[in-house]
C-alpha cells in the first residue's frame, strides 16, 4: 500500500463526492477520527487536502491557518487532473478516441444553453463517431491550435 491509495484518494474521493457550502473547506490538524473518512484522522486528512492541493489535484485561495490547529480553504474545488485522477474526467491524452471525444460532446449537449447548440453538439458525437481516431486526433490538434491562436494570439 502506498500514502496515495492509503490517504490521499480516499480524501480526493471523499472531496469529490461531498458538496462544499460555499466552496469552503475548513481542516483541523487533530488525532479524532475523520466523519468524511473514518480510517483517517483529522490531521490525516488535512495533510492531504495539502498534499493534493500541491499536486494540483484541489484549488484554492492561500488556506488561511489558525493557531489553535484549524485550516480554512475558500474558492476550494477538486480540479480537472483531480477528477482525471478518479476516472471521472477524460485524460486528455484520450481525447483522440472517438468515443471519448462523442461522449465529451455529448454531456457538453446535455448542458448547452439552448436546443440549437445541443443540437449541433449531438450530430457531433455522431459524427465523431463515424470516423477513425487519426482524424479525430487531428481534428482535435487543429481545432485547440485555432482556438489558441484566435483567443491568447488574436488572429
Amino acid at each position: 500500500m502506498s500514502l496515495w491509495s492509503e490517504r490521499d484518494l480516499p480524501v480526493l474521493n471523499w472531496l469529490a463526492e461531498t458538496p462544499r457550502p460555499s466552496d469552503i473547506l475548513s481542516t483541523y490538524r487533530h488525532d479524532r477520527p475523520h466523519d468524511g473518512v473514518p480510517a483517517l484522522t483529522h490531521a490525516q486528512v488535512s495533510r492531504a487536502v495539502e498534499t493534493l492541493h500541491d499536486a494540483g489535484y484541489v484549488s484554492s485561495d492561500p488556506p488561511v491557518y489558525e493557531g489553535g490547529g484549524g485550516v480554512h480553504w475558500t474558492r476550494f474545488q477538486v480540479t480537472g487532473a483531480g477528477k482525471q485522477a478518479l476516472g471521472l474526467w477524460p485524460a486528455f491524452d484520450a481525447l483522440g478516441e472517438p468515443s471519448e471525444l462523442a461522449a465529451i460532446l455529448e454531456a457538453l449537449a446535455d448542458n448547452a444553453p439552448t436546443e440549437e447548440q445541443a443540437s449541433y453538439l449531438r450530430r457531433a458525437a455522431a459524427a465523431v463517431r463515424r470516423v477513425g481516431p487519426s482524424v479525430v486526433r487531428g481534428l482535435v490538434v487543429a481545432g485547440l491550435s485555432a482556438a489558441a491562436r484566435r483567443y491568447l494570439f488574436g488572429g
